[in-house]
């Protein structure tokens, strides 16, 4: 592992690139969302420039924010999304989103050997309390005896994956 602000470029010798780097919890990319649009898409074409030069295989860690407030349910991996590209989340969905596209242009353009892989809704053992997503917002209303906050008419559906 490597600890590196990939908005700036890197210069390694590597084979492969795990690209992981972007806050995911709604508080902390909304609190700098230029920052947010720099990790994802300056950050993303650095790693791939960087992927190019050595002939590197790159994973890109995406979301499933790139479907933003879906019309189809369930999501077949064809379907392209509904995001409201100006909101106050954008700054997170439209970064993947390009992320996730310029992935694709350098693997066609440039044969760099890519794979995406769409994360939802993780939640584990070392998740913080104040995260900000549904899990630990659930998590810590129930241990403070609060109400559980639903938004909506509670007809929303989410995948969720365990992480360690």
């Amino acid at each position: 592992m490597i600890n590196h602000d990939v908005v700036e470029p890197l210069f390694i010798e590597v084979d492969q690139i795990y690209h992981l780097a972007s806050p995911a919890s709604p508080p902390h990319y909304m609190y700098n969302p230029i920052k947010t649009i720099k990790t994802n898409a300056i950050g993303t074409l650095n790693m791939l420039g960087l992927a190019k030069r050595v002939h590197a295989r790159l994973l890109l860690a995406s979301t499933s924010e790139i479907y933003g407030d879906p019309e189809v349910h369930p999501q077949p991996e064809t379907y392209w999304g509904h995001v409201n590209t100006i909101g106050p989340r954008a700054c997170y969905d439209e970064g993947k989103r390009v992320a996730e596209t310029m992935c694709y242009a350098y693997a066609r353009q440039s044969d760099v050997e890519v794979r995406i892989a769409r994360i939802f809704n993780t939640f584990g053992t070392r998740m913080h309390m104040n995260d900000g997503r549904v899990v630990s917002n659930f998590i810590l209303q129930a241990l403070q005896g609060k109400p559980i906050t639903i938004y909506g008419e509670g007809l929303q559906t989410r995948s969720f994956q365990y992480v360690r």
